[in-house]
């Protein structure tokens, strides 16, 4: 069942392109990758679906229904940065996770609810009153996963989620898409390091010059995306994972 379809999208700066004419369909609970060179449009892809920045052509569809709202895009699509410390807005794990519910105008008791749900689903419960200056990278990235899927997205964007991180906090991020890839969540994943990524992936998407070169199964990317500066050791598909 398609989640989301992209027509034609594209984006000009300073009479420049930066995205020309980018075209695919995600599954609903898919893992996509989405890799390329430094410059290649690949965050600029992610701010244009989430509705950060205005495309300047093209047509973006989430569970068969066109977006033409800007805030329709901010409300079913989630997105995490790289810095995630930017986006934990929270005196505490608790409540950051609370700070976007309520936000939706929630109720106090659906707000203690999911919250209590959320902690547990994450295993943050321990860290509940934790300050996030105190957590590690990939407690960080955790958190500010753990505080979008809160709010029940369509589609859960993650900028770099394993950038400028120790093999510890890069394994607790792989376990946290793991997880949500097998409660049937639908994610994109932006990364330049997609050793540690691909065997987690359904789908990879490469960009080049901005515009999509390959659009197809994880599995058969690997010599296109060597082709296009993204290293990929040569093992078989299945051992390029870190878990």
């Amino acid at each position: 069942m398609e989640e989301l379809r992209v027509e034609g999208l594209s984006y000009e700066a300073d009479g420049r392109s930066i995205l020309g004419d980018i075209s695919f369909s995600l599954e609903k609970g898919s893992v996509t990758l989405v890799a390329g060179r430094n410059g290649s449009g690949k965050t600029m892809l992610l701010k244009c679906l989430k509705g950060l920045e205005k495309e300047s052509g093209g047509s973006i569809f989430l569970e068969g229904r066109k977006l033409s709202k800007r805030k329709d895009r901010l409300m079913s699509i989630a997105l995490v940065f790289q810095d995630a410390s930017l986006e934990i807005v929270g005196q505490t794990v608790e409540k950051d996770i609370k700070f976007g519910l309520e936000n939706q105008g929630l109720t106090k008791e659906e707000i203690e609810r999911t919250t209590e749900e959320i902690l547990d689903k994450f295993s943050l419960k321990a860290l509940r009153r934790a300050s996030p200056g105190h957590l590690s990278g990939g407690e960080k990235r955790k958190v500010a996963i753990a505080s979008v899927v809160a709010m029940d997205p369509k589609l859960i964007l993650l900028d770099e989620p394993l950038a400028n991180l120790d093999y510890p906090s890069t394994r607790l991020v792989l376990e946290t898409i793991s997880e949500l890839k097998a409660e049937g969540s639908t994610i994109m994943i932006v990364s330049h390091e997609a050793e540690k990524l691909l065997a987690l992936t359904d789908k990879t998407i490469i960009l080049k010059d901005g515009r999509i070169v390959f659009d197809g199964e994880s599995r058969l990317s690997t010599e296109r995306l060597r082709e296009n500066d993204v290293y990929v050791p040569q093992l078989p598909f299945e051992e390029l994972s870190w878990l």
